[in-house]
């Protein structure tokens, strides 16, 4: 339908028309687009003038270009922000690295018609050049909103108190999500396997974000003002909304990135390879800063990215070029938008799947306008949730939609996608305007332009020139005239040191670092489920390979080095990694369907086999190739192994996960070594049982069938390659191995082989039944390589029969025992249990599960670690910390004593209910007590002097003990209750 202007800016827009259009109540007011781009729009781009240039070495430049960043950092910053502007000369640049603009002032410039080339040399996955903060805004108190109701495009509200508020504050203004909100939007209410898990949206998880600039305080009616709409009514009833004040780490401002082409390698023998760089610029806690005049090609994803915190920011006159990539979801998004006040212009993509996206929970307002995308294979537009504020003006997508609307399938489940937002004049195979009756979104034609007419009603036409087609020739000199900065001007280089660490080591049975025993809890990597909302990401666990593409946070992108130093601070000194079920969470909905499109849901479950650019497996993307590996993955697991070493955790870290070949048919369908789903010849069938079963761990763990013995040895020699050389690592063959003892042994075997070809040795953990675990510790060849007994999968049941299902069997544990698997036993079995493979392996760590009995009877019983979580669990374990107050107890009074300590037999009475552990000169005793009011010693002390701590091991709590002076045959000691207790005997030596 074509519109008048006169119709269409009545008050300054398109208010009347909306209402009509969509229906929607009162209360739903224009939002003026103009605050879109540099300066809060119609600002020109500035000529930064040129202090500093560089030229190409022909070797890796990243340090040379990144000091020279640096240096332009370092000058004053002059009275129009800026500090100066270093030009490239003409030349291709290697950069290996990444390029950071991290200081106020800075804009990074090529020289001539693009005649500056970065290449993005290398297999990492990472943004070549990135400007911004890298903290997020400290913010003081919050304030609440009072207005029963701000609407869509306001500026001005009404606050609990003015506390600190004056013109010109930068603050933060936040819209919570709430559940009365979601619920009224229907988002808790779809239907599907484990649903609230995959498209109810969480509480807190939808929260919109605005930055913004006080503009005017009115004391008397407690209101301020600021510079630019909101995108999103703030309603007393579904939460209202807060300000704060921002204090410190402000976003850097004036940055600018300009005339460049930016390349990315890839492997030219893999046209959908991603193992290079997925962005060539992101932004993020930015303001006021410019990308113009950028060529971007080969890379995965984006050419400008603009994270959820960039601000007042123009994209002009850039062009998105031939990506090398898998065809699905999130890749091709040419120009992503997260931000706020983000004007995209006169900017060119081709061959992408969204290629002007608007992304999650964007809060705009943000505007792309003369944009065009060609040979486009996927729809331009919103993808996840709630991205408000959006104009879509004269855009054109050829080959495919542009879609603004509600999906609970393409966009991440995202349900309401976008809000309060219009596609004003574009063209595209078709238009999609869908938004709820309260945030409408609309789709509309006419023969007036809408961004331009707002921004000559907001600040007179002269602002139009802001918004034309420019180049940035204008702002280039010679970098003949200019100082030159080169390699004589970087300072020495000093050589890396590796970092000094006590390897871990076995002692008595106990795991050691340095001169202390490790004892606490461990984290499992997750591997199934996640989410992408950083609110709520953590609440599906942490995983070490698990890949948001930019987003790095717990539960996203895990932050490997804040991983690591939050694991071992938190007493948590063992961790377990492994490969996943799936890649694509849409398989969390448990189907066994062939996926009829690519796009695939976030977070990825990156697995260790890389996938071969041919065909088409059963999750849309191309096949894999199980004879070749993912760098990602095994960068990211060497890297947090180095961590480990350095900050004292032991790694298991387990080659292959069993739950993909047994129980339900859908654990098997996106497997990689399904022959469905890779290009090799692995000589497995491809069983679809009745009842969408399977089980098909015998046909894959089986040594015999030569094919899949040299996919096996060749996939067993890299692990090793890539991890064996560090400390603290312990190799298992599989996460909840059930399988045949003759692939343990080839297993083992082949580790052998391979630490005799690289005279290395290894640590093993046995991961398996009983059976297996008896058959390799029988055997003295394959018992020696074993350095940890896991016997999570058997224990005794209080009755004192045995709960062991065996491997070989082609079935799950719990599937064999479906009853037993889990059920609790007692302290007394359990100790039993450690007690009873102690005493035959004592050179080896024993690792036990809790089974209800807790973990004082493993540690009593010599055993090197107790689980105490879920040993079948994939998910969950994100905010949760495993702890028990043993551990801390026994960090602090036993870390430099536990590994001398052993199980005593008869020192006390009623050895049934009470044991001990004691250095050999007795000069530390630690007694347990499960019952009763006394200990009696049935053995004499040494004549040495004592003192005394009780512990109650279900509280944490402490007391000082009263002590005889001698302890005889005979001696009594009263406890506190009649409950467990420990004791902790202690020399003064």
């Amino acid at each position: 339908m074509l519109f008048s202007l006169a119709t269409l800016l009545l008050s300054g827009l398109l208010s009347p028309l909306v209402q009509a259009q969509t229906k929607a109540g009162p209360g739903i007011l224009p939002i003026d687009f103009s605050h879109a781009g540099y300066g809060g729009g119609g600002i020109s781009i500035p000529a930064v003038p040129a202090v500093l240039t560089v030229r190409p070495t022909g070797q890796d430049d990243t340090r040379l270009l990144q000091a020279a960043l640096d240096q332009v950092a370092k000058l004053p910053l002059q009275d129009n922000g800026f500090r100066g502007a270093l030009q490239l000369a003409e030349g291709r640049f290697l950069v290996s690295g990444q390029l950071r603009l991290n200081a106020d002032g800075v804009v990074l410039r090529g020289s001539g018609n693009q005649k500056t080339i970065l290449v993005a040399t290398g297999k990492d996955r990472r943004s070549l050049v990135v400007a911004g903060k890298e903290q997020l805004p400290t913010v003081g108190t919050t304030i609440k909103i009072t207005d029963t109701v701000v609407t869509v495009g306001s500026r001005t509200f009404t606050l609990e108190n003015l506390e600190g508020l004056r013109s010109g504050n930068q603050i933060v203004i936040t819209r919570p999500s709430t559940k009365e909100w979601i619920s009224a939007l229907g988002m808790d209410t779809l239907k599907g396997v484990f649903p609230d898990l995959r498209f109810h949206w969480p509480a807190g998880s939808r929260n919109l974000v605005w930055d913004r600039t006080i503009t005017s305080v009115e004391v008397a009616k407690k209101q301020i003002t600021v510079d630019a709409p909101i995108t999103t009514a703030l309603e007393q009833q579904y939460g209202g909304g807060t300000v704060a004040k921002v204090t410190a780490e402000e976003p850097l401002q004036h940055i600018g990135i300009e005339n460049l082409i930016l390349e990315s390698e890839f492997a030219k023998n893999n046209p959908k390879d991603e193992e290079h760089a997925w962005y060539a610029i992101s932004l993020d806690q930015v303001r006021d800063a410019w990308v113009q005049g950028i060529t971007a090609r080969h890379f995965v994803s984006s050419a400008v990215k603009v994270g959820p915190r960039g601000r007042r920011i123009t994209v002009a006159n850039c062009r998105n070029e031939q990506p090398v990539s898998e065809v699905g979801g999130y890749r091709r998004h040419s120009f992503l938008v997260e931000g706020q006040q983000v004007l995209v212009q006169h900017c060119t993509a081709e061959a992408g799947i969204n290629d002007f996206a608007i992304g999650f929970t964007a809060a705009g307002p943000n505007v792309f306008l003369h944009c065009t995308s060609t040979n486009a294979l996927g729809p331009s537009g919103s993808y996840e949730s709630w991205a408000s504020g959006v104009l879509y003006e004269n855009v054109q997508v050829n080959g495919a939609g542009l879609r603004l609307t509600y999906d609970p399938e393409r966009a991440q489940a995202g349900g309401w996608t976008a809000a309060n937002s219009v596609i004003w004049n574009c063209t595209a195979k078709e238009i999609v305007a869908k938004g709820p009756a309260t945030a409408p979104v609309v789709a509309i034609t006419s023969r007036e332009p809408l961004y331009a007419n707002q921004l000559s009603i907001r600040l007179g036409k002269q602002a139009l020139a802001a918004i034309r087609k420019e180049t940035p020739e204008s702002s280039q000199v010679s970098a003949f005239s200019l100082n030159e900065f080169t390699t004589k001007d970087l300072s020495p280089t000093t050589a890396e040191q590796k970092q000094a660490h006590s390897p871990l080591q076995i002692i008595n049975g106990r795991f050691v670092i340095g001169d202390k025993a490790l004892w606490g809890g461990m984290v499992n990597d997750a591997w199934w489920l996640g989410q992408t909302s950083p609110a709520n990401a953590l609440d599906a666990g942490i995983s070490i390979t698990r890949y948001v593409p930019g987003r790095v946070g717990p539960g996203l992108t895990e932050d490997l080095p804040a991983l690591a130093t939050r694991v071992a601070s938190q007493g948590t000194p063992f961790y377990q990694s492994g490969p996943a079920i799936w890649y694509d969470r849409r398989r969390d909905d448990h189907s066994i369907v062939e996926r009829p499109t690519s796009y695939v849901w976030a977070a990825f479950y990156e697995l260790p086999w890389a996938r071969s650019g041919q065909g088409k497996a059963w999750d849309g993307l191309s096949k894999y190739d199980v004879s070749t590996y993912n760098p990602w993955y095994f960068d990211r697991t060497r890297e947090f192994a180095r961590l480990s070493d350095q900050n004292g955790i032991v790694l298991y870290h387990h080659l292959y996960n069993n739950h993909n070949l047994l129980e339900t048919a859908s654990h098997w369908i996106d497997f990689p070594w399904r022959p469905a789903n890779n290009i090799n010849e692995t000589n497995l069938p491809d069983p679809i049982e009745p009842k969408t079963k399977v089980h098909v761990a015998n046909q894959f763990y089986d040594a015999t069938n030569q094919k899949l013995r040299e996919l096996h040895r060749a996939y067993i020699f890299h692990v090793l390659d890539q991890l064996g050389s560090f400390d603290n690592i312990i190799f298992g063959l599989s996460f909840q191995y059930s399988g045949p003892f003759e692939f343990q042994k080839f297993f083992q075997q082949t580790v052998a082989e391979w630490e005799q070809k690289n005279n290395r040795k290894v640590r093993l953990v046995l991961d398996t039944s009983k059976n297996v675990t008896d058959a390799v510790l029988s055997d003295p060849e394959l018992a020696k390589q074993v350095a940890v007994v896991d016997m999570r999968y058997w224990h005794y049941l209080p009755d004192g029969t045995l709960w062991a299902p065996e491997g070989g069997k082609n079935l799950a544990f719990r599937e064999m025992h479906p009853k037993e698997f889990g059920d609790p036993t007692t302290p007394e079995q359990l100790y039993r249990q450690v007690r009873e493979y102690h005493a035959k392996y004592p050179d080896k760590a024993i690792v036990a599960w809790h089974s209800g009995a807790g973990p004082v009877p493993a540690l009593m019983g010599g055993g090197a670690q107790v689980i105490m979580r879920n040993p079948t669990a994939g998910h969950g374990q994100g905010r949760t910390v495993d702890s028990h107050p043993l551990d801390a107890f026994v960090q602090e009074h036993l870390a430099e004593k536990l590994m001398h300590m052993q199980p005593q037999d008869g020192l006390l009475a009623q050895s049934t209910q009470n044991w001990a552990l004691t250095d050999e000169e007795r000069n530390t005793l630690l007694l347990s007590s499960l019952s009763g009011q006394e200990i009696t010693f049935s053995q004499k002390l040494p004549k040495k002097t004592y003192t005394g701590l009780w512990f109650d091991p279900s509280t944490g709590k402490s007391q000082s003990a009263e002590l005889p002076s001698k302890f005889k045959k005979g001696t009594t000691l009263q406890k506190p209750t009649s409950a467990h207790w420990l004791l902790l005997l202690k020399t003064g030596k």
